[in-house]
């Protein structure tokens, strides 16, 4: 992996991003992974879809939180900064959420 990171410099943040993806749910919890998921990695910025306006305000005020998850998990300078915008969750049709607040 290092020796691969050093000959293709952008492959350690893809390698990043491809972890963060499969491990999402267990960082953020069932909640926010029901409600938001990592799109895209770039020089450090993690681009996450919200399904909803109220989950976006809720996450943006939680970064440094969040933020914190991922530092402790992939170390300090994983991931700088988190952007949060409103969007269909990879894999999901629109309108799919569960919005019955978890109750089946």
């Amino acid at each position: 992996g290092v020796i691969l990171s050093t000959a293709f410099p952008g492959l350690r943040e893809r390698l990043l991003e491809a972890r963060i993806r499969k491990e999402w749910e267990n960082l953020m919890g069932q909640d926010i992974a029901r409600r938001a998921r990592p799109v895209a990695l770039s020089h450090g910025i993690l681009q996450v879809t919200v399904t909803n306006s109220p989950w976006l305000q809720e996450l943006t005020l939680r970064e440094g939180e969040l933020r914190r998850r991922l530092a402790d998990r992939y170390g300090a300078d994983a991931v700088r900064a988190l952007r949060f915008s409103l969007g269909t969750l990879p894999g999901e049709a629109a309108g799919a959420e569960d919005v019955s607040g978890g109750q089946s």
